[in-house]
């Protein structure tokens, strides 16, 4: 047999065997995803006119929310760790 004939047969095999698995893989539940938290933030804008001058003014908020947690993340340390030189 030849040698480029032979490369040819495994690489079909390869590909055919990689097409069965995406398939396969295709078939599985996919887990559940949380939905996306609700946005912490709010805009909002006022347009103002100056009446004297015709001006206008353009106001604008940001606001955002922060919820702490409610323990500390990590403990602290029961001694000063030495500066890193």
């Amino acid at each position: 047999m030849d040698l480029r004939l032979l490369f040819c047969i495994a690489m079909g095999v390869f590909v055919a065997h990689l097409g069965v698995v995406m398939i396969v893989e295709q078939l599985h539940p996919k887990p559940h995803i949380a939905p996306p938290p609700k946005p912490n933030f709010s805009a909002r804008s006022t347009t103002v006119v100056d009446p004297k001058t015709g001006e206008k003014t353009i106001y604008r908020e940001i606001t955002v929310s922060t919820k702490f947690a409610p323990l500390a993340a990590t403990p602290p340390p029961d001694l000063p760790q030495p500066p890193i030189p």
